[in-house]
């Protein structure tokens, strides 16, 4: 083996990991409101519709420079757009633990949204365009188990950093240690040469917008996207406070168990990723073996309705671990057909419009829960809403999103 395939592989094996490890902390700096909150609403004095407003905050811009970021990656590059909206996203993290209202929330998770926007149009370009079909399920495995890991770890490194300090050193610590994982992105990732003088040239692609959007691949992908990122995001953002209202869990059982469940999805995503990738080595067609993937992985996730007919701690947190583990996998699964569906030109641009739909659900479901606690007193009607959700999303995969092979959106034109 030559020395420049050994060192191309290191390098893909060193772009993994900084996927990994960006995804890791866009998920810590995302989540900490939510493990903050029970907290937050007692020293702020404010009830769970207000807390639900404040959650969904994030999801606003989020909404909307989901587009602007991928289209801004397929001009620029991945190197300037990513590097800059981490710093964005981790100052407004820091500066959360500033607030003395819920406007001051507001207005900080805004800003935690617009720098999050770009993570997954960025990796899903640099997955599309350094790896080939038969690795991107694992790839992206990796990047999303990143996020999960992040779930996993905040609740631990919020309560920790509450229990030496207060809520608002928690957020001054996380905010700013993100900025480490900044100058480790500007050192060490290099932008393509050919990525370098496409985003130069003058002759670069216009995005078929138009055409891209009537597409049945984008369709389905958006659909599936919102429907299953609507039970992603009542876990991000109300699975803390349903384990401390619901079942009565100081912060550190909080944390140990929302801890638990995130570490479920953290070990399910690589898995299922290797898993797709294996079925395709061994003759399966592309199109079953990430579809029948997904498809399974969001039937098991559904048992979050259960949660809400039971008061059993035990079997509680068994369904919990199982549905995020499963939910988790889904996501992987999604942003690995993203990938095949997407042509590599455009891939940023359609995983921004993809993960806007995902910010659609970010805004309603923690909101719409917010709004259910408040009115009902419990969780029941929300768990059920957000798991009929996530069989909505399967009948999308299946009846819906078409053969997986790069869409037609007119690029040679």
């Amino acid at each position: 083996m030559s020395e420049e395939v050994t060192t191309s592989q290191r390098y893909r094996a060193w772009i993994v990991f900084l996927l990994f490890s960006g995804t890791m902390v866009n998920a810590i700096d995302r989540a900490s409101l939510s493990v903050a909150a029970p907290t937050i609403i007692k020293e702020l004095g404010l009830n769970a519709a207000e807390m639900g407003l404040a959650l969904s905050a994030f999801f606003w811009p989020y909404l909307i420079f989901n587009i602007c970021a991928g289209g801004l990656v397929d001009r620029f590059g991945a190197k300037k757009v990513m590097g800059c909206a981490a710093a964005v996203w981790s100052i407004f993290s820091a500066l959360t633990g500033l607030a003395a209202t819920q406007i001051h929330l507001i207005l900080a998770r805004i800003g935690v949204g617009i720098g999050e926007s770009a993570s997954f149009p960025v990796n899903v370009k640099v997955t599309a365009s350094n790896f080939p079909s038969e690795q991107r399920g694992t790839v992206t495995g990796w990047y999303t188990a990143g996020l999960r890991l992040g779930f996993s770890a905040c609740p631990i490194i919020m309560v920790f950093l509450q229990s030496q300090w207060n809520w608002r050193a928690a957020f001054y610590i996380t905010g700013i240690g993100s900025l480490l994982w900044v100058v480790l992105w500007f050192m060490t990732y290099r932008e393509d040469a050919v990525r370098k003088a496409a985003s130069s040239a003058v002759d670069r692609p216009s995005i078929p917008w138009l055409r891209m959007l009537k597409n049945r691949g984008m369709l389905g992908l958006v659909l599936a996207k919102f429907f299953q990122d609507y039970l992603l995001y009542f876990f991000v953002t109300w699975l803390p406070g349903y384990l401390v209202i619901e079942h009565k869990f100081s912060l550190i059982e909080m944390g140990s168990y929302g801890s638990l469940m995130w570490l479920a999805g953290f070990f399910n995503q690589p898995f299922m990723g290797w898993f797709s990738d294996f079925l395709v080595r061994k003759g399966v067609s592309v199109t079953a073996a990430r579809k029948g993937c997904i498809v399974a992985m969001m039937l098991l996730s559904s048992v979050v309705i259960g949660v809400g007919f039971t008061k059993n701690f035990g079997l509680c947190v068994a369904l919990l671990v199982l549905a995020v583990a499963c939910e988790s996998a889904s996501g992987t699964m999604l942003w690995t057909m993203c990938a095949e569906l997407a042509p590599k030109k455009f891939a940023s641009s359609i995983a921004g419009v993809v993960n806007t739909a995902g910010a659609l659900a970010g805004i309603l479901s923690p909101a719409i829960t917010g709004f259910i606690l408040h009115i009902t007193g419990s969780f029941q009607a929300a768990l059920i809403l957000a798991g009929s959700m996530i069989l909505i999303a399967a009948l999308i995969v299946i009846f819906i999103i078409p053969e997986l092979k790069p869409m037609d959106v007119g690029e040679e034109a």
